[in-house]
């Protein structure tokens, strides 16, 4: 090449970055790039945060197919004792279980038009389709109050097995006492007779005592008679029924916490991570404690339901014995619930956790 033409194409390439240079650095085109690195910025937040709430409808999801599961389990395990009523059990029995069975059915059928909704939401999530602040507190808000109905509902079943309960207890417990005393009044009749035909008392005074004893012993005759026979095995039964609507009334009373909770945050995971951080690490660190908080509830639960499981006397009837294996199994059941439900709240926490160190990684 002659030092001509190379000198010619020197001088055009510093012609040609000249003119680029202008073009860029004059006060228009800065703003231009400046709009450009910010649709970048905010592409990339928005993507974030369409990430932040999938993973939020996910763990939702989970524990609501968690709940689904137990519900399912519990089910099977009332049809099972409807299915061993046997002929000569009492009607009552069938009619308490079929009762409770129709609380956990509609819970049941609560819980998977939920896990439909969630999915459906899931599913439209896209940077242009982020759902809103209002659309996610209300959702869970919806929750909490559709909860509650069940709650009461199932507070009232509760009300009724436990009034019975005491009801068989207090027959019972009047007809052991009537029977002691018809036994004391007996032994002591039976004395004053014998002391009256040894001769060893004044005949009248003892006449009049032994009448009044025998008028007593007719007076507990009668009042025996009037208790209704009770199968002392159905006091069990509505021991068993109280403890399982009791169970499920406590379970049913943690997720309306939960998603009391959950309110509070789900507004805040589709907004601005950078403009809103101080709020999201507020709103985290509360769920975090109270998440915490629940552990520490399920542990004092678990170990109640060993103290209540300790106390199950395996003694009596063939139905008694029977009633008293079911309380057992369900205590057992409670127990081993809980603590799969404890483990997967310390899951939970790490993921929230995980969260508030994605959201103070974002810079200004």
């Amino acid at each position: 090449m002659s030092t001509l033409g190379f000198m010619s194409k020197l001088i055009f390439l510093s012609l040609a970055f000249s003119i680029v240079s202008w073009s860029f650095f004059t006060p228009g085109n800065e703003v231009y790039a400046a709009k450009s690195v910010q649709r970048g910025s905010d592409s990339s937040d928005k993507s974030r945060r369409v990430e932040r709430v999938r993973r939020f409808y996910q763990r939702t999801l989970e524990d609501l197919n968690l709940s689904r599961q137990f519900t399912e389990e519990e089910i099977g395990e009332l049809e099972k004792e409807s299915d061993s009523i046997l002929p000569l059990d009492s009607p009552q029995r069938e009619a308490d279980l079929l009762s409770l069975q129709d609380t956990y059915y509609s819970y049941l059928d609560w819980l998977k038009d939920r896990i439909e909704e969630f999915e459906g939401d899931m599913d439209q999530l896209s940077g242009n389709d982020l759902p809103g602040s209002d659309f996610l507190e209300n959702s869970f808000e919806e929750m909490v109050t559709s909860l509650k109905e069940m709650e009461k509902v199932l507070k009232e079943k509760i009300n009724r097995f436990d009034s019975e309960e005491k009801r068989i207890a207090g027959i019972l417990e009047r007809r052991r006492s009537l029977q002691l005393r018809f036994s004391d009044l007996e032994i002591r009749l039976e004395r004053i007779e014998k002391h009256l035909d040894d001769k060893q008392q004044d005949a009248s005074k003892g006449e009049n005592r032994a009448e009044r004893v025998r008028t007593d012993l007719r007076v507990i005759q009668t009042e025996l008679q009037s208790l209704p026979t009770v199968d002392e095995s159905i006091l069990k039964h509505y021991k068993l029924m109280t403890e399982w609507g009791k169970g499920e009334a406590d379970w049913i009373a943690l997720k309306i916490d939960e998603y009391s909770m959950l309110r509070q945050i789900a507004p805040l995971l589709p907004r601005d991570t950078i403009r809103f951080a101080s709020e999201l690490d507020k709103a985290i660190r509360m769920t975090v404690r109270s998440y915490e908080n629940e552990i520490t509830s399920v542990k004092r639960k678990i170990d109640g339901l060993e103290r209540s499981r300790s106390e199950v006397t395996h003694v009596g009837t063939l139905r008694e014995t029977e009633r008293s294996r079911e309380l057992d199994d369900f205590y057992q059941r409670a127990q081993l619930k809980y603590n799969d439900f404890m483990n997967r709240l310390k899951i939970r926490i790490g993921a929230w956790q995980a969260e508030e160190a994605e959201i103070k990684s974002v810079k200004p």
